[in-house]
């Protein structure tokens, strides 16, 4: 009843489930996420292409990845350490634009040379995690625990309506354009979204009436107490599980498309359709079910729904393979992802301190997470190699699915825990 109360008679404040006072961050933060991942999703498609070029050596390109993760991570441990939020956020955007800027020069199509297109697939691998990873830990700084369950999936929803944009600019700016028109167009969306961060930080001063301060602390102190928290541990297992799945069906789709579709443009508008169906399907969970569904059935039994639908859908494709049922799959678990798992994801680190949502948070979403992707791809190539189709090796992942469920179910037992410890904290604070 007070809930409701403070939500008032307004209808969209009723659907939204947002407080009064809570529209300026919302709405700024939902356009953050929209430009960010609007521009991303705009390249994406033109990976995917990359991809199904090189299928043969998709295991390489992970590890490459997984290897510029290495270098960059102790980088912006120095920025974290030593700089303030309002300028280690900007200088991360801005250094990826730069990148970007050197892709536009060197592309050509098909005519691109196969060291530029490697190179791009790893930067976008790179870039994706990375910037995504920073906006969600300053999500985390501004917005509180009960203020996360309710809102974070509408901000959500704010990058997958700009992911459900970027590839319909994508299907139509790559043919009359190529790809150096879309990654121009890219670029501004990136742009504006670096200047949404700098706003927002800017607000938050405004409204709080103080400087967050520089975090401190050593350069690789957030990966050090990563290995020192169970919690973290059980994240970077739910992770390394659900990479495991996710991998399998980029690779297997990257094979099938390879076997199916000839053409860079009709590569290209293939995977463009299939985002737009993920995003359209995870705008609809994160706007309207997502923070209701957490509601019901609590964060374990939220984080433990994905790996149990997914275990389904691995059974369907053992007993039946082809382009349409995998892709149908393919879209069924990166929907969930972005819709459910994401946003409950992003709730795990709300009951953590500074250096946790900066540090060890960036740790586990780019090193862990792509060096999950780096041997989920060596394991995906080892099955191949031994001879077996796509549609037998699904058999190999249903078991870590089991152990997927349990860890999911442990997690958020866990997060539960530490969310009430907070909350008593801070009733003791008003109360002072």
């Amino acid at each position: 009843m007070a809930e409701a109360a403070r939500m008032g008679d307004n209808f969209l404040e009723r659907l939204v489930r947002v407080e009064h006072g809570e529209w300026p961050r919302l709405l700024i933060a939902f356009a953050y996420f929209f430009f960010l991942l609007g521009g991303y999703f705009m390249l994406r498609p033109i990976r995917g292409t990359v991809a199904s070029n090189n299928a043969d050596i998709l295991h390489l390109l992970y590890s490459g990845t997984f290897l510029a993760m290495l270098a960059i991570v102790p980088l912006f441990g120095f920025l974290v350490s030593r700089f303030r939020r309002g300028q280690f956020i900007p200088a991360s955007y801005l250094f990826f634009l730069g990148c970007l800027t050197l892709f536009i020069i060197g592309f050509e199509d098909e005519a691109t040379p196969q060291w530029i297109q490697r190179s791009f697939y790893i930067w976008l691998s790179v870039f994706n995690l990375f910037v995504v990873s920073v906006f969600w830990s300053f999500m985390t700084d501004v917005f509180r625990p009960a203020q996360a369950q309710r809102l974070f999936g509408v901000i959500m929803a704010g990058g997958s309506l700009g992911s459900i944009i970027g590839p319909l600019a994508t299907s139509n700016l790559v043919t009359p354009f190529g790809s150096r028109g879309v990654m121009i167009v890219a670029g501004g969306c990136l742009m504006i979204a670096t200047f949404l961060a700098i706003y927002l930080g800017r607000y938050e001063r405004t409204v709080r009436h103080e400087e967050p301060g520089v975090i401190g602390g050593g350069v690789w102190q957030g990966a050090i107490r990563v290995f020192r928290s169970k919690y973290l541990l059980y994240a970077c297992l739910l992770m390394l599980l659900h990479n495991l799945v996710s991998t399998f069906l980029f690779n297997g789709m990257a094979v099938l498309v390879s076997d199916g579709i000839a053409g860079f443009g009709e590569r290209t508008r293939f995977f463009s359709f299939l985002d737009l169906v993920v995003q359209m399907l995870a705008f609809t969970f994160q706007f309207f079910i997502t923070s209701r569904l957490i509601a019901r059935l609590g964060m374990s039994g939220t984080l433990v729904l994905i790996p149990a639908l997914l275990a389904g859908g691995f059974v369907i494709l053992g007993s039946a393979m082809g382009l349409v049922l995998f892709a149908a799959v393919q879209v069924a678990q990166r929907s969930m992802n972005y819709g459910i798992l994401g946003p409950a994801k992003e709730m795990l680190f709300t009951v953590v301190d500074r250096e946790l949502r900066y540090k060890s948070k960036n740790f586990i979403d780019t090193v862990v997470y792509r060096g999950s992707d780096v041997t989920a791809s060596w394991i995906f190539k080892g099955l191949m190699s031994s001879g077996l189709t796509v549609a037998q090796a699904t058999w190999f992942y249903i078991p870590f699915m089991g152990v997927w469920c349990w860890g999911a179910w442990r997690l958020g037992k866990a997060y539960q825990g530490l969310r009430d410890v907070q909350e008593v904290g801070e009733r003791l604070k008003g109360s002072e």
